[in-house]
């Protein structure tokens, strides 16, 4: 795939994504509801979207851009299909996918750097920790708060994956031993401010 049409990807994907969560969100199974309504989905589709980066600030800007394009796809669409859509979420969630999209984009950036002179055991640790610690915080909501009314089982498989995720990319891109402490604290900070967060909302 050549620069262009790479780019090109990384803008419209975000969208059409946004689009399959609506109508997912109505026809997928009970089990599988939750992935469709989500923030650890649209913080994966954000760190494709910057993989099409070759510069930080590109890695970073499509990773931004990823979040807000996603929720016009998903609120544009559901909006269409008459569920009622608040301008307030809109607004509120566009924000966020701005400024966790460019942590994200930024974080993707430094692992790709590997152990280069761009990057260092410090800063691959940190970068490590961010999507896992959004999947387990939000897993940790998930199971703590609304198990009642959402299918627990996927939340646990969401930290199990987050969990994963993390073990690998310490396996990729921060093997050093200062790198995986990093990883493993940030993972747990990032992961208390989320759940935190969650229960402020």
């Amino acid at each position: 795939m050549n620069r262009p049409t790479a780019l090109v990807a990384a803008l419209a994907g975000p969208t059409l994504a946004g689009v399959g969560m609506s109508f997912g969100q109505t026809v997928a199974p009970d089990a599988l509801a939750p992935f469709f309504n989500s923030a650890a989905p649209v913080a994966a589709i954000a760190v494709v979207a910057a993989l099409a980066g070759r510069r930080r600030w590109q890695a970073t800007a499509l990773a931004a851009l990823a979040g807000p394009m996603t929720m016009a796809g998903y609120y544009g669409t559901s909006a269409m299909r008459g569920f009622g859509v608040a301008s307030s979420w809109i607004v509120f969630w566009c924000t966020v996918g701005v400024a966790v999209g460019a942590v994200l984009g930024n974080a993707i950036w430094v692992l790709r750097a590997g152990g280069s002179e761009r990057s260092t055991r410090l800063s691959r640790g940190l970068a490590a920790a961010v999507w896992p610690g959004i999947a387990i915080g939000e897993a940790a909501h998930g199971i703590v708060r609304i198990g009642d009314s959402t299918p627990v089982g996927y939340w646990w498989t969401q930290c199990a994956v987050g969990v994963a995720i993390l073990v690998a990319t310490c396996l990729w891109r921060a093997r050093q031993r200062l790198s995986v402490t990093v990883a493993v604290l940030g993972t747990v900070m990032v992961a208390s401010g989320l759940f935190l967060t969650y229960g402020a909302l």
